[in-house]
């Protein structure tokens, strides 16, 4: 299981979840992922064929996990640690 932690100092829990709901819907819908969300429970999940990745923010920070079945190639794998970290850099850009 993969596990990708961002902080944001100066930034609540409710503006931080409301950027990383709207980056994950865009993405889901990009890549056709199921997504559900808990708006109060400030999480969500996407999942695709055994792929599952699941998100929590709180206090500043935000943390998504990842994971794969064992047939998921590792260049696959890395391809898509790398673009959700980059979304998660460019959050308040």
């Amino acid at each position: 299981m993969a596990r990708i932690e961002r902080k944001y100092p100066g930034r609540s829990a409710a503006e931080l979840y409301a950027r990383v709901d709207e980056v994950m819907e865009a993405v889901a819908s990009e890549l056709s992922l199921a997504y559900e969300t808990d708006e109060a429970g400030r999480t969500g999940t996407v999942s695709r064929m055994g792929i599952t990745g699941s998100y929590a923010v709180a206090d500043a920070t935000v943390t998504v996990e990842l994971a794969y079945p064992i047939l998921v190639p590792g260049a696959l794998r890395r391809k898509v640690e790398e673009r959700i970290a980059e979304k998660l850099d460019g959050l308040f850009s």
